[in-house]
């Protein structure tokens, strides 16, 4: 039998039918490779168990990389956000392999973000936020990245990539926060959106999707990360609910609400809706990639629901009006309700149970 270690999480999930925030205990058992993650969840309110030790997976595979606190990760078609992480090891695990820092990158240098992007990804840091902000009479991108060493890391990407005068590397702060939680966007609303899926951000295709914009003539004018809820995926996606098969779209839907997504507002001359549909490539992956082997969809997808990018596929719907209910959907930060906060040792004496 192969050792695990034990790693343990306090989460919440928001039942929207209810209304109700729920907290549990999320055990993750982590084994070597190639054996699969198991996790169990606990029920703190009841005290009992809600799922037992098993591999859960059909969502796709629970990384231990994503339970940072304020990570999110989807099991049994239901979403949990990491809160706190409950025991020692835990802790000490992620102080050194969950650590953040910021990073600014100046107007003058957007052309080179998805090599920077690709090269921290190399580097084992992944994408927590991601948006672009108005500073005077510019705009700068701001990332924060989780990761091991995630300060050092980030200060050799930007020595590899020569971007030192453009990039700047900073330690996540209070300030990081306001700038995520500001409401301000630059947005032009006279471009099309591209919607990066969570699984591609997962697998880290955020920069190369940002470069293949950037070669083939487009301009990104305005960028920012969401964690949607499924309601408001289903919002987004109610036109497609009389048109695809009742399975495939609840897919669709479960994907999108899975984790972090980036929605990019893409400008360019020359009927830019158009041109960014042929660069996605067609919605069905395997004919992407017998048609157009060389568009997005088939290379970075992986199924129809995993087909890396969103873009609108009628053209009268593809230019941005702040008034239309997709656009409002998209721009909106989107607030979680407060928890009750366990009592002392009750999160720690249920850990040790399972």
């Amino acid at each position: 039998m192969v050792d695990a270690d034990k790693y343990n999480f306090q989460c919440e999930h928001y039942d929207e039918a209810s209304q109700m925030t729920r907290e549990f205990l999320l055990t993750l058992y982590v084994k070597p490779p190639p054996s699969p993650s198991e996790l169990s969840l606990c029920d703190v309110q009841a005290k009992r168990v809600f799922l037992k030790k098993g591999v859960y997976d059909q969502d796709g595979p629970i990384r231990l990389e994503d339970l940072y606190v304020n990570g999110t990760v989807v099991i049994c078609a239901r979403k949990f956000k990491v809160i706190s992480h409950v025991d020692d090891a835990t802790r000490k695990h992620f102080a050194k392999n969950g650590s953040l820092c910021q990073v600014d990158i100046d107007e003058s240098a957007f052309s080179s973000a998805g090599i920077v992007i690709d090269a921290a990804f190399g580097s084992g840091l992944g994408v927590k936020r991601i948006r672009t902000v108005a500073t005077g009479k510019s705009t700068s991108l701001t990332m924060e990245f989780v990761g091991a060493h995630a300060m050092e890391a980030m200060d050799g990407v930007v020595k590899t990539t020569g971007l030192g005068g453009s990039v700047q590397v900073l330690p996540s702060a209070c300030s990081t926060d306001q700038i995520f939680q500001g409401q301000q966007n630059t947005a032009k609303y006279d471009g099309s959106i591209l919607i990066i899926r969570p699984h591609a951000v997962r697998e880290g295709y955020t920069g190369t999707i940002f470069q293949t914009l950037v070669q083939e003539g487009f301009q990104i004018s305005a960028v920012q990360s969401y964690s949607l809820t499924r309601s408001q995926v289903e919002n987004f996606y109610e036109v497609y609910k009389t048109v695809l098969p009742s399975a495939h779209y609840a897919a669709m839907v479960a994907e999108l609400a899975s984790g972090v997504c980036i929605v990019l507002e893409v400008r360019g001359s020359d009927d830019v809706v158009g041109r960014l549909r042929e660069l996605c490539g067609p919605f069905d992956v395997e004919i992407a990639r017998h048609l157009r082997p060389g568009t997005l969809r088939a290379q970075l997808g992986r199924d129809n629901v995993h087909n890396a990018v969103h873009c609108t596929d009628l053209p009268e719907d593809g230019v941005l009006d702040p008034s239309t209910s997709s656009a409002s959907y998209l721009k909106q930060a989107f607030a979680t309700d407060d928890v009750r906060k366990p009592e002392d040792g009750e999160l720690t004496t249920i850990a040790a149970r399972h």
